[in-house]
């Protein structure tokens, strides 16, 4: 499978862990080629522990103020409500020219339309609970493929999961490793092996 250049990250709803999915595959396109993190809620600087990125009105200020917290990836901040047509023309140039481009929209799927003419992956980031499952089922947008946080405490497995919503499941573990290398700030340095071993095929040809 050969994979998209742009790849947006879409949560069912809050805490579902979707900015890590796209923080994560963000460092892992990076390994192959210059990325683009484009963060719509001010959350990934965060998750990679890096100061704060000021959010940029304009994608060519958001660019010149783009923090890089790892080799090949920069991170830049815009709000959602400033994605307009020229901003996701200009995103479409960067992935013709051979960038990745990785957008984290979160909950807000009014801007994760903004990008449809982009022709992205799309990602449904989810637990395997049932209030974030019935959120899922309503998204009003079609996903290529459902991430799945699976913790296995819970009763819904990533087959009913992947039932309900009639879509291929990416299963993820709910591994305390993640939250560790997060709260440490390492999680660019020392991303854990159970992101990477299922997650990695998104982002590399």
């Amino acid at each position: 499978m050969s994979a998209a250049a742009v790849t947006i990250c879409a949560g069912a709803k809050g805490g579902q862990g979707t900015t890590t999915i796209a923080v994560t595959l963000a460092l892992l396109a990076a390994r192959t080629r210059p990325t683009l993190l484009v963060d719509t809620l001010g959350d990934a600087a965060a998750v990679l522990g890096i100061a704060d990125v000021d959010p940029s009105r304009t994608l060519d200020q958001a660019l010149a103020d783009a923090a890089e917290p790892a080799s090949g990836l920069r991170l830049a901040h815009i709000a959602a409500d400033r994605i307009d047509a020229a901003t996701v023309d200009r995103l479409g140039c960067l992935a013709a020219g051979g960038h990745r481009v990785i957008v984290d929209t979160g909950t807000d799927h009014s801007a994760l339309h903004s990008f449809d003419r982009l022709r992205p992956c799309r990602l449904l980031v989810t637990h395997a609970c049932y209030l974030a499952l019935r959120r899922a089922i309503a998204v009003p947008f079609t996903p290529d493929h459902v991430v799945l946080v699976n913790d296995s405490r819970r009763a819904l497995t990533e087959h009913d999961v992947s039932l309900a919503l009639a879509l291929p499941v990416i299963s993820v573990p709910h591994d305390p490793s993640i939250a560790r290398a997060i709260d440490a700030g390492l999680l660019a340095a020392r991303l854990p092996r159970c992101l990477t071993h299922t997650l990695r095929h998104l982002v590399t040809d």
